[in-house]
């Protein structure tokens, strides 16, 4: 039979293709096919093997270590001569006796080595030397199990000699002893191995990462380094930075300051030879993040960042770029930013830096008016005059389209000399916020300069506060207004998370984007005073898909604009929580004194129309008055209903008849208070408004659909709180109301009904999954309502069973399904 033959194209892109999944096993059968498919394989099996063994085996520890190892070994031993292999790197990899396990004593981690020579130099198919810190554990192994590491480091004095430099403490307990040993090996392990795996064949190196410490052998061979065009800088090795175990010791910081500044010359010196030895080579430089720079005396953190990019070439001609505004500003001087088209600024980069980067920043022109074609940004925000320079020109614009409505037919001539370059089209801009002063002033001049092409705004201000934090602020918050001079009527997506003050408004900003199809708007309320009320007034979203508020946005939003609103397909209402770190969602609410007073105060306020008087009002209804939850309003597109706090507590379930399309339907109540807020759920509220007459006890089948609400897309109800159903409400719910439900949730406080009974109706129902029920019963009794635990079933067995019960004992199944 004739062999199949492939171009060798197709080959190559079958390879590709397995590469970029990380498919090492199947690569590695490829070698054994014939020796053309072997030669095609191994550029790709060892480009980046180190790394792409770490993403191979990332769900396994023990896989790893020993894949990892049988690598190193098989690329130690083509090194020649073997003499130029450190004694260290020999007695961890190729020993005879290497009988020590990965994760266990009883294994060996290596099979014995063979002495085979291999048909290809594997080493020089090595591209990016990037070894990982990965290796620690392994190396404790070898120590605690009597490793001739140990031996090695015996000899050498390793230990004595780091405690007597100040690096690490003297240890008594021999167990902490051994662990800081074998940090301290593990260092000295990746620096050797990584100068050993580079001197081999230093010209075919394209990425590196360089231990500082030993940053000056690559120096004495930078002229061998002729394809190195990615390299990154590692100052962890030295001095506090290690894993597991505090090894720092007394003279630690004294000896950081006076090495730390011998090595980043060391940095500096090697860029800066690099650059001029191998022109237009070195294309990416990663330095220290500005974290791991500090104790230097001579040079700030800043400064040493900023000078290590400041050699990197210029970017080239790219429509997308990822990096920090550091690294940007560095190598700004001749980047063409004309063609510029997406800025992720926002990574390599942390919170630390902000301060830092707008103070750099500030020395220099802005670079975002040079970014002409700009469509989509991703930053953290550098101050109140971020955006000032757009502002300014579309002021300009304005101005000339208000001379050529005056110069009428003179209007070629008069652009001939006063001729102005077009906006920068910004679509998207996402920004983060986490410091001083608020977020107001970008916002606004956000809104005014990108009004033209302006889809997509972003705002998170990113501030964590402590549980202490989320208590009633509603008397000292500040009341600053957002999106005053907003015109956006291309905008389609609003999220603004502002978490530093109260979230106001300008409701006229809305009316002008009618095309808005998502609004999102948080803040941290946790409950409120009737005094604070100032409702908003009703806007026309006729494109709105997704409304999602929380805090002072959920309780100023006027419930009369979902009548203008009818594609809505996603509603969230919610007060903030108050304690969310401790995972429970319970929430501050008013009594129910209080809340039928604020329904009296709103009486005869009109919902449906504007109350305020827009521009001198900014859209908002008087102090202190809402509109009342008329709940009629018509969503025949919502699949999705999240409500929680005051908004659950004050739910007319007759509203669900007018959202035939529901799929998830969520209301939280729980509080503090439970007992004040108790809900009870009866058939009257599963009817339809119009029916008036009172239920029948004995009512047929037939007719329930009548008198009934009907949702059958409903496929998830979730209860949390106090909510007591009365007699027969679930089974209406589950049978008549939604009865192709996938899965429920009640939670503890949920009460009116019993556990058989849930078990029973979930039998009648085919679609049904997954019940969770807050119960705490004990396993007995559990078992006697006919539930069998999850434990005493085979996989066979469980695979066959239709609904899991999930309760407080554990995951259960009905004994009584086949």
């Amino acid at each position: 039979m004739p062999q199949l033959q492939l171009p060798p194209e197709c080959i190559l892109v079958i390879i590709s293709i397995l590469c970029s999944e990380d498919d090492t096993d199947t690569m590695a059968r490829l070698l054994r096919v014939n020796k053309a498919i072997c030669a095609a394989t191994l550029p790709f099996l060892y480009e980046d093997c180190f790394v792409r063994r770490m993403r191979a085996h990332q769900h396994s520890v023990k896989s790893y270590d020993l894949s990892l190892a049988q690598l190193i070994r098989t690329l130690l031993r083509q090194v020649h001569p073997q003499s130029r292999i450190p004694e260290l790197l020999k007695i961890t990899f190729l020993s005879q006796d290497d009988q020590v396990g990965v994760g266990s004593t009883q294994e060996p981690s290596l099979p014995p080595p063979t002495t085979t020579t291999p048909a290809f130099k594997y080493g020089y198919f090595l591209r990016m030397v990037r070894i990982y810190y990965q290796l620690g554990d392994w190396m404790v192994g070898f120590i605690c199990n009597n490793s001739p590491l140990m031996d090695y480091a015996a000899t050498n004095q390793i230990y004595e000699k780091h405690v007597n430099e100040g690096y690490i403490v003297k240890f008594i307990h021999d167990e902490c002893r051994d662990k800081a040993l074998g940090r301290v090996l593990e260092m000295d392990i990746y620096q050797q191995l990584t100068w050993t795996l580079c001197q081999d064949h230093p010209e075919t190196i394209e990425s590196l990462i360089i231990p500082l410490k030993d940053i000056q052998r690559y120096i004495d061979h930078i002229h061998h380094f002729t394809s190195l065009s990615n390299v990154t800088f590692s100052v962890r090795e030295t001095g506090r930075y290690r894993y597991g175990v505090p090894i720092y010791g007394p003279n630690l910081y004294e000896i950081e300051q006076e090495e730390r500044d011998r090595l980043f010359g060391g940095m500096l010196e090697f860029v800066r030879q690099h650059t001029s030895i191998h022109k237009n080579v070195l294309r990416n430089i990663e330095a220290p993040p500005s974290t791991e720079l500090d104790g230097t005396d001579q040079h700030s953190r800043l400064d040493v960042y900023f000078t290590i990019l400041s050699l990197s070439p210029p970017f080239q001609n790219v429509r997308s770029i990822c990096t920090n505004w550091i690294e940007l500003l560095a190598r700004h001087t001749d980047t063409n930013l004309n063609c510029m088209e997406s800025i992720n600024a926002m990574t390599r980069g942390g919170d630390w830096e902000a301060e830092d980067e707008s103070k750099l920043l500030s020395k220099y022109p802005p670079l975002l008016p040079r970014c002409r074609v700009l469509k989509h940004l991703s930053t953290k925000t550098l101050g109140p005059d971020m955006f000032q320079w757009a502002v300014l020109e579309k002021r300009e614009k304005e101005t000339e389209r208000h001379q050529e409505g005056i110069l009428g037919r003179h209007l070629c001539s008069w652009q001939q000399k006063h001729h102005t370059r077009g906006l920068v089209p910004l679509q998207s801009i996402r920004m983060y916020h986490n410091r001083e002063p608020p977020l107001v002033q970008e916002l606004n001049d956000i809104g005014f300069a990108f009004g033209d092409s302006l889809e997509e705004l972003y705002v998170d201000d990113g501030i964590w506060r402590d549980d202490d934090i989320f208590v009633d602020q509603t008397a000292a918050s500040r009341v600053v207004l957002h999106g005053q001079g907003w015109n956006l009527p291309r905008l389609r997506t609003l999220s603004l998370e502002m978490f530093d003050l109260k979230l106001h408004f300008d409701m006229d900003a809305l009316q002008r984007s009618r095309a808005l199809e998502s609004l999102t708007m948080h803040d941290d309320m946790v409950t409120y005073r009737h005094r604070d009320i100032r409702s908003w007034s009703v806007v026309h979203l006729p494109q709105l898909k997704k409304l999602d508020l929380q805090g002072s946005p959920a309780i100023h939003f006027n419930m009369g604009s979902l009548h203008h609103s009818p594609c809505l397909e996603e509603l969230n209402l919610r007060m903030a929580i108050i304690s969310p770190y401790q995972g429970d969602r319970h929430y501050r609410m008013p009594s129910p004194e209080e809340l039928e007073r604020e329904d009296s105060d709103t009486e005869g306020i009109d919902s449906h129309e504007p109350s305020g008087i827009l521009g001198s009002n900014q859209g908002y209804l008087p102090i202190g008055r809402r509109p009342r939850y008329t709940w009629d309003w018509h969503l025949p597109n919502l699949k999705k209903l999240n409500l929680a706090a005051v908004f659950a507590f004050m739910f007319d379930f007759q509203w669900l008849q007018y959202l035939p399309n529901l799929q998830t339907l969520y209301l939280g109540t729980s509080s503090s208070t439970n007992s004040l807020h108790e809900r009870h759920i009866t058939l009257k509220d599963l009817s339809k408004k119009e029916q008036q007459q009172e239920l029948e006890e004995d009512g047929s089948r037939e007719t329930l659909s009548d008198r009934y609400i009907s949702l059958p897309k409903l496929e998830s109800i979730e209860l949390d709180g106090p909510w007591i159903f009365e007699e027969k409400v679930l089974e209406i719910l589950f049978l008549t109301v939604a009865p192709n439900m996938h899965w429920i949730s009640f939670g503890s406080d949920c009460t009116g009904y019993i556990l058989e009974e849930c078990i029973i109706l979930s039998r009648k129902m085919l679609q049904m999954e997954k019940v969770y029920l807050d119960m705490r019963l004990a396993r007995d009794e559990i078992q006697r309502t006919g539930l069998v635990s999850w434990d005493s079933l085979q996989d066979e067995q469980r695979k066959k069973r239709r609904v899991t019960f999930y309760l407080d004992g554990g995951m259960f199944y009905d004994a009584q399904e086949p």
